[in-house]
């Protein structure tokens, strides 16, 4: 009977704390709303810490909301969120490339955010604005720009090169002067940078990844000219650490470690460093791109989006707000070395006058856009391989050929 009368008692109590809302769940009672974040490049302490401390500055100004951060890595990002997605689990809100945004918007994984962000949209530039829309709905909003530049050691190189031809006469001479150091540094890990680098050259050699009609070029002979003087860092002239070991991110590592001389890289390239340019150990300058046949670089941009899956998207529209609102946007471009997205933010004197930003902002009018297949990670990895195989020795006409039969075979032409 007692047994009997305890249950019942229990039983009483749960009923009342479910007609109550007191479930216990992470929205329950008068407790805030939990909402998780997933950041790739967050496995790095400095960018997780830096992430923490706008999370804690938004549930600061919003104690009803909580966020909880999602680390993971660049690489596995993408793998990580289409097994959430087809397993019917994903982050509430996530960053990642806006290359992602026309294959995740025809899996349906995210939420259109046409009602929340019509008037938003409009403090980004136009190319922005277009950039975060399909199928006449936005899908995303911008978190991070770039243009590409020239870092050079300014103990070592009194002039930047200005041609293909100086840079590669440049890295030669100051390897001979310099024992122990490579004079360049280029990537060719299986890794979203490896496509970026190569591609600077391919637009500056005249070449594109894709037509007009979406019909894929990457063959062609301007492509595959592109390609030997890449590789031909490496195979040829040996200025380069074996490019297959490194990815972009690690290049500021061998720089500021003093086992390069030069490098490319975003502006984000000061931060991963962590010395100013008039440092004691390693001294540098950014410079304009070495020019091809024509000055360019590619332009790539970072997105946020919302999960179609979310049971909080007040909340996670609310979070997305504060991280690109004007001083959190910023704030977050001039510490993450990101140039600016705002229109607004623009016009601070910082990103003008700082010898270093200005580079990279003067590049912005030599840039190209990303190319844009139907769907990016497969893509990625068609042409790392090819890279990878023309590094490894083999013939760069052959392995681009193979290159676009495959990109053909797998439909990733942006028909």
């Amino acid at each position: 009977m007692k047994k009997l009368l305890t249950m019942l008692l229990l039983s009483i109590a749960l009923i009342l704390a479910a007609c109550s809302g007191q479930t216990g769940g992470e929205s329950g009672g008068d407790g805030p709303v939990e909402i998780t974040y997933l950041k790739p490049g967050a496995d790095d302490p400095d960018t997780r810490e830096r992430v923490q401390d706008i999370i804690d500055r938004f549930e600061e100004e919003n104690p009803d909301i909580k966020v909880k951060l999602e680390a993971v890595g660049w690489d596995n990002a993408y793998q990580k969120l289409v097994t959430g997605f087809n397993g019917g689990s994903s982050p509430d809100v996530f960053a990642g490339g806006s290359r992602w945004m026309t294959a995740f918007a025809d899996m349906g994984a995210l939420l259109p955010l046409t009602d929340m962000a019509s008037e938003k949209i409009k403090e980004y530039p136009e190319a922005l604005q277009q950039s975060s829309q399909y199928k006449d709905e936005i899908y995303a909003i911008p978190r991070a720009f770039s243009a590409r530049s020239l870092i050079y050691r300014t103990d070592l190189i009194e002039e930047p090169p200005t041609t293909w031809e100086e840079l590669v006469e440049t890295a030669k001479t100051v390897q001979e002067e310099n024992e122990g150091m490579y004079g360049f540094a280029i990537s060719g890990a299986a890794h979203v940078s490896t496509t970026t680098q190569y591609f600077n050259y391919l637009l500056q050699n005249g070449g594109e990844v894709f037509d007009e009609e979406g019909n894929v070029t990457i063959n062609s002979p301007e492509a595959v000219e592109a390609l030997k003087y890449y590789t031909d860092f490496y195979t040829e002239h040996k200025v380069v650490p074996n490019p297959v070991e490194y990815n972009r991110e690690l290049l500021p590592v061998l720089f500021k470690e003093g086992k390069i001389a030069m490098y490319v890289i975003g502006p984000w390239g000061k931060s991963l460093m962590g010395v100013d340019p008039d440092n004691e150990d390693t001294p540098y300058a950014s410079a304009p791109l070495p020019k091809g046949k024509k000055m360019a670089n590619i332009l790539v941009s970072d997105s946020i989006y919302v999960s179609a899956k979310t049971e909080h998207p007040e909340e996670s529209w609310k979070f997305i707000e504060f991280l690109t609102s004007l001083e959190e946007q910023k704030e977050f471009d001039k510490s993450n070395g990101s140039l600016p997205l705002l229109t607004e933010e623009a016009k601070d004197p910082f990103f003008k006058e700082d010898p270093y930003f200005s580079t990279f902002v003067d590049m912005i009018e030599h840039g190209e856009p990303q190319p844009m297949p139907a769907v990016w990670e497969p893509f990625q990895d068609v042409i790392t391989t090819a890279v990878q195989r023309a590094l490894d020795g083999e013939d760069p006409q052959t392995v681009l050929d193979d290159a676009a039969k495959e990109i053909k075979e797998q439909e990733l032409e942006p028909k």
